[in-house]
This record gives structure tokens, C-alpha cells and sequence, in this order.
């Protein structure tokens, strides 16, 4: 899969499971440190915001009233149609926090952000977080080039500091110990 075709089933795994939360669910503990399924659901929202205006180069487009679920769907593709734009990828555009990069760094920071928050989303469901083999090991690629500066890693930071794993784990465990998740993680 080419990288847009990456970060779209990413997106595509969180609509379809988060279609499936239940009232209840949003009050539900995560493995990001002091985040409710709530507040998970409403980064995924407020980030996809503010990478589609930083790829269109404008502001963040304002969302009708409408619960969570359905912002995230409406989000989800809005960012998917601006990094679509043509010659995108290899244009230089805002990337929320950190200045201009290139447009294919921003699709794949989107992409590991959206498929690592996936795994938590299944960990605060009591799901088997076991990510698409082909999905994680794109995503543990990139996210192993994240640099280990306090405001990429660290307390704060976008990231934990890396979990250690064992170098026989699984795909998805190397990806979410990476990214500071204890692939043990339970509710």
C-alpha cells in the first residue's frame, strides 16, 4: 500500500471501531496516561483538524455540532481529501507543533497516530489490540525515525519513552513499546 492508502485504513479501523462504542465506553480508562475512550476519540478529532489545515494551509475548519463519532468520521475525511491534493506529498506544509515538513511526513505522522490510538482503543475495550501485520510494521518503520527529543518523547511529549520489548515480539507489540505502551497494557 502506498502511504495515503496507509493512513486511509488506519482511519478506516477507528470508524469502524469506534462505530461500535456504546455509551458507556467513553468514560472508559486508555493506555495514554489519564485519557478517557472520550478523550482519545476527541484528540483523534482535534488532530485530524488541525493536520488538514496545516496541509491546505489555512484554519481549522470549523465542525457542526455532532457527537464524537461522527466528528471523527467527518475529520477523518477532510484530512484524507487535503493530503489527496495533487503534488501534495512532496510540498512543504504546517505540521501541527513542529513547523514545515514535507506533506508525506505529516500523512505518516497522521497514519502511526491513528493506528497506535486503534490499539489503545482496543486496550480501554478489553479487545485484542493485535494490529494488521502490514499496517504495524509500516508504522514501527516511521516511528523508529522519530528523533528522541523531549518534545517527541518524554512526559508531555507526543510519545512515551520507549517500552523495552522483547526483539521476537510481535509486530504490533515492537510498534506500541516503540511509541511508550506497554504492550501489557489492561484496563
Amino acid at each position: 500500500m502506498d502511504l495515503l492508502d496507509l493512513n486511509r485504513a488506519a482511519i478506516d479501523a477507528n470508524i469502524v471501531l469506534t462505530g461500535k462504542l456504546t455509551p458507556g465506553d467513553f468514560d472508559l480508562v486508555t493506555p495514554c496516561t489519564g485519557w478517557t475512550v472520550r478523550d482519545l476519540l476527541q484528540h483523534q478529532v482535534d488532530m485530524s483538524l488541525k493536520f488538514d489545515a496545516g496541509a491546505r494551509g489555512g484554519e481549522v475548519r470549523a465542525q457542526a455540532d455532532q457527537d464524537l463519532v461522527a466528528a471523527y468520521a467527518v475529520a477523518s475525511d477532510q484530512v484524507t481529501e487535503s493530503f489527496r491534493a495533487n503534488g501534495f506529498l512532496d510540498r512543504e506544509a504546517e505540521f501541527p507543533g513542529f513547523g514545515t515538513r514535507p506533506g508525506s511526513n505529516l500523512v505518516a505522522a497522521h497514519f502511526v497516530d491513528n493506528l497506535v490510538h486503534s490499539w489503545d482503543l482496543r486496550r480501554a475495550l478489553g479487545l485484542d489490540g493485535t494490529l494488521d501485520d502490514e499496517l504495524a510494521l509500516a508504522a514501527y518503520k516511521m516511528a523508529r525515525r522519530y528523533p528522541s527529543t523531549p518534545d517527541v518523547r518524554g512526559p508531555g511529549a507526543a510519545f512515551g519513552l520507549p517500552v523495552d520489548v522483547a526483539e521476537d515480539a510481535s509486530i504490533t507489540d515492537r510498534l506500541v513499546g516503540l511509541l511508550g505502551r506497554s504492550p501489557d497494557w489492561s484496563a
